[in-house]
């Protein structure tokens, strides 16, 4: 368990809170579909559940282990350095190719680079993994929700 965890997690739980609070000032539904409410309320309910898991199991943790023998907090090796700004290089290249390929080839370009660059996942269960995850979300949200989304020289 680290400080951090705990503050992560508070601060998560705030922004989910007020995110909540702004939603439930939208229309929640009506008698046959769901309205602009929906989603944000019910993403914002599951957020607070998940950070508040968050802080608890942190806070279980650190009752278990105890307080570290130097004192200090957990330092952040090179390779965690690595993922971290792999991972934000990644995503504001995949922001930046978005409007010419189309989000879905962005998208599994981007989960690709993810799970083969920075997890280094087997090719297999890469693929398989940024597959399901764009299949996932275009059949969600385009075909079942009908949300717009920016397609490319593909049509998707």
């Amino acid at each position: 368990m680290t400080r951090a965890d705990v503050v992560a997690g508070a601060l998560l739980t705030a922004g989910f809170c007020a995110t909540l609070w702004e939603a439930s000032s939208f229309q929640y539904g009506t008698q046959f579909a769901p309205g602009p409410g929906f989603a944000p309320v019910w993403l914002s309910a599951i957020g607070i559940a998940l950070s508040l898991l968050v802080v608890g199991s942190a806070l279980r943790a650190a009752r278990r282990s105890g307080p570290r023998a130097d004192g200090g907090p957990a330092r952040l090796d090179r390779i965690g350095l690595f993922r971290v700004g792999a991972t934000l290089v990644g995503l504001v290249v995949m922001l930046g190719i978005v409007p010419y390929l189309g989000l879905v080839p962005s998208l599994f370009a981007f989960l690709m680079f993810l799970t083969m660059v920075v997890q280094r996942l087997s090719w297999p269960l890469g693929i398989g993994a940024s597959a399901a995850t764009v299949l996932f979300i275009y059949l969600v949200f385009v075909r079942f929700l009908g949300v717009p989304i920016p397609s490319g020289p593909l049509g998707v």
